[in-house]
């Protein structure tokens, strides 16, 4: 074999390693990323209250909870990927809906540039306000002005949440909420059940720019009264924290 020969079966044997080695981090680091972007371990069950507890005392596992296939993170050109809600869970008899949010260390910096901040935030910092806009239909005899947003067709409630955990994984933020309809005197089940319902928005506000009367900074929509419900069933982690809160 000529020496030429050889260093050409060399060159190409070590193309190939480059090439599967190239292969592998980009499989890897999509793995990681994937990995990083999934829920903490404690945020993979329901947060219970003593409306939960009661829910669940009257109903037992066939507790009503749903979710629609909705848009999980916002698109939009002023806020392309800064926030996503990867999990939440309607539940009407317990007057509540608890959403798990997430941003990652961009939207920070993405904040910072936005409003011209000194410096970027701090990740365990509580950087956004997070709150849920109810549409109720006020006009259900018709439906032609059910999306819009006209003050004798449609009621704007708006309702504060309480964050009970928070976590970081990697280049991820993550935000777990508990919001009670009873705070704003507003009954989901039977809204829902009456078909009065149009839709419930999550509006992103950074903390110190908080206008109602303005645009959100991001905004999803969690449920349509167009769109399918899906039904969400208590597994044994759900089970286990409303048990241990009871106790």
């Amino acid at each position: 074999m000529s020496r030429v020969t050889r260093a050409f079966r060399i060159t190409g044997r070590l193309i190939k390693f480059l090439v599967g080695l190239l292969i592998f981090a980009v499989i890897a680091l999509i793995v990681w990323r994937v990995v990083s972007s999934n829920n903490p371990k404690e945020m993979e069950r329901l947060i219970p209250n003593e409306k939960l507890i009661s829910a669940y005392e009257e109903k037992g596992d066939e507790l009503r909870m749903f979710k629609q296939d909705q848009r999980s993170i916002t698109s939009s050109d002023k806020n392309y990927g800064y926030f996503s809600i990867t999990d939440y869970a309607i539940i009407p008899e317990a007057n509540q809906i608890q959403t798990i949010i997430r941003y990652n260390n961009s939207t920070l910096r993405y904040t910072a540039e936005d409003y011209d901040l000194s410096e970027v935030p701090e990740r365990d910092a509580e950087v956004y306000d997070v709150t849920l806009l109810l549409a109720i239909d006020l006009t259900p005899d018709n439906e032609e002005d059910n999306l819009g947003n006209d003050e004798s067709s449609v009621k704007f409630v708006r309702c504060h949440g309480k964050m009970t955990l928070s976590d970081q994984k990697n280049l991820y933020n993550f935000r777990q909420m508990v919001f009670d309809l009873d705070t704003v005197e507003v009954n989901l089940k039977e809204l829902i059940d009456s078909n009065l319902l149009l839709a419930i928005y999550a509006d992103f506000y950074y903390i110190d720019d908080i206008d109602y009367e303005k645009t959100p900074y991001g905004t999803l929509c969690l449920y349509d009264f167009k769109s399918e419900n899906m039904r969400i069933t208590l597994d044994k982690k759900d089970i286990k924290a409303i048990e241990n809160y009871a106790e």
